[in-house]
């Protein structure tokens, strides 16, 4: 009997021994997870940031983009009225100068002197 009763408290010492370990260990681990979860939160607080932003810098990117389009546009509108004006200023000396007389007719030449040809062969005001 009394051998018995020694190895109940041996057994229930043992008992209670893993009991305290298993609290230990359960509470360290338990302040692991709110470190991690803190962090896990913090990341996601971060991510949330990150998408705002890139979401704001998108639309912005957009609006930018649109802007460039319709300046590009304009701006080949723009060339195009010039070449056309050109053409049109060429054209008319071209008339002038050869109602004129014959000696006069070098007109076209002497005015190409204030223009350069680009690589389409038409010629733009310096």
């Amino acid at each position: 009997m009394q051998n018995l009763e020694i190895e109940l408290q041996a057994q229930l010492s043992t008992k209670n021994s893993l009991e305290n370990s298993l609290a230990e260990t359960e509470s360290r681990y338990g302040c692991l997870l709110q470190q991690i979860q803190g962090q896990i939160n913090s990341v996601e607080e971060e991510l949330a940031s990150i998408r705002c932003e890139m979401e704001s810098q998108n639309q912005e990117y957009k609006m930018l983009l649109g802007i460039k389009t319709r300046l590009e546009q304009e701006i080949a509108q723009y060339r195009a009225l010039l070449q056309e004006g050109q053409q049109d200023i060429v054209t008319s000396q071209g008339a002038l100068q050869g109602g004129i007389t014959s000696s006069h007719s070098y007109s076209s030449n002497s005015y190409s002197h204030g223009q350069s040809s680009d690589k389409t062969g038409q010629s733009r005001v310096c």
